[in-house]
């Protein structure tokens, strides 16, 4: 028997070893999913869900990205969101996933909503929630999603939950597993696995500043300080710069450009307060180069400097140029270039300072 047939026999048994084994899996999948739509029409009886198309899309849009990379693409995944003014999300068996209306307000960016989609695929991946009915039972797992998605601990109390520590939902492994697997998946998207983190850190700012029920509660759940830890050190791991800003969406910087007595003014703003509008859209697309990387780097006001160089003026953020302005850019602007140069460091050094006292605010 020649080498290549031995190949092609070897291959045919392997087939045939794993056909029954995917025979079984189907039935499973099919009960968990039968199960799963039960429970997500228990769940829309009880709760309105949200119909404005922009917000189905962009849930719909972000989560399939997903769940196509996910461990089981074939389940038929649902994407919805749901009234309720707790920020919060649920993963149901066979891949029916809710978001919370206040979750959609509660995250910052597309990045942030990735995140929190991924972490609730990655249970389902896992199989977290049928782990959890077997270790109870059906009504107890479905007292546990109304209960984790109210975070209303009284809701459990009824059915003894706490004392079988399974109000806080998954168990501390689970959870894990789930954090670093829906990292993993985002990673795999052009969103930025950083948003994991930067959730995890507005939500321990939350519980530290609106603390809402007894931590003892939640024993058998890890706690956000170990998440926050663990899942930086795991960006950490996987050489991932640890770069907040876009996904927590702050210091944006945006341009357009318009036709003004038959020219183009391009005009550069940070968070929708205009910094500098010139006739050369090339320099500003330039300077908002710049300033990107800049941001990045999440700076203090005082970086932002004014160098005289001759006729012309740097705008600098630190070792960087942002700007040059010319004795052109002031007659456009009807200004000296020396007030002009002043004029956009005063302004950037503002939107920083503002950007900054926001975040020490709202988180």
């Amino acid at each position: 028997m020649t080498t290549s047939m031995r190949r092609v026999l070897w291959s045919v048994l392997v087939l045939t070893l794993l056909l029954p084994l995917a025979a079984r899996a189907a039935p499973a999948d099919d009960a968990e999913i039968r199960l799963g739509r039960n429970y997500a029409q228990q769940l829309e009886a009880q709760y309105r869900v949200v119909t404005d198309r922009q917000v189905v899309e962009k849930v719909n849009r972000i989560g399939r990205l997903i769940a196509e990379i996910s461990d089981r693409p074939a389940l038929p995944w649902t994407f919805k969101v749901i009234e309720l003014n707790e920020p919060n999300a649920v993963a149901l068996p066979g891949g029916f996933i809710y978001v919370t209306s206040a979750m959609m307000t509660f995250v910052r960016s597309d990045h942030e909503l990735a995140a929190i989609l991924a972490h609730e695929i990655a249970h389902t991946s896992r199989r977290h929630q049928m782990e959890m009915i077997r270790r109870s039972n059906q009504a107890a797992f479905w007292t546990i999603v109304v209960a984790v998605l109210s975070r209303d601990p009284a809701i459990a109390q009824g059915a003894q939950l706490i004392s079988y520590g399974l109000l806080s939902g998954y168990t501390r492994e689970m959870e894990r597993e789930a954090d670093l697997l829906g990292l993993a998946y985002v990673t795999k998207t052009p969103y930025t696995p950083v948003a994991a983190l930067t959730v995890m850190e507005r939500l321990l700012r939350e519980e530290r500043y609106r603390p809402r029920v007894d931590p003892g509660d939640f024993r058998d759940h890890p706690k956000t300080e170990e998440r926050v830890a663990y899942l930086e050190a795991e960006l950490r791991r996987r050489g991932i710069p640890l770069v907040r800003r876009a996904a927590a969406n702050y210091l944006r910087v945006t341009t357009r450009t318009v036709t003004e007595g038959g020219r183009q003014v391009a005009e550069l703003a940070v968070n929708g307060d205009v910094i500098v509008r010139l006739p050369d859209p090339s320099r500003i697309a330039a300077m908002a180069a710049a300033l990107d990387q800049f941001f990045d780097r999440d700076p203090d006001a005082a970086e932002v400097g004014v160098i005289r160089l001759g006729q012309t003026y740097e705008i600098v953020g630190g070792r960087t140029t942002l700007l040059t302005v010319t004795p052109a850019d002031g007659t456009f602007l009807g200004i000296s270039p020396a007030d002009a140069a002043a004029s956009i460091q005063s302004r950037l050094r503002w939107a920083i300072e503002q950007d900054r006292r926001r975040r020490q605010f709202n988180g």
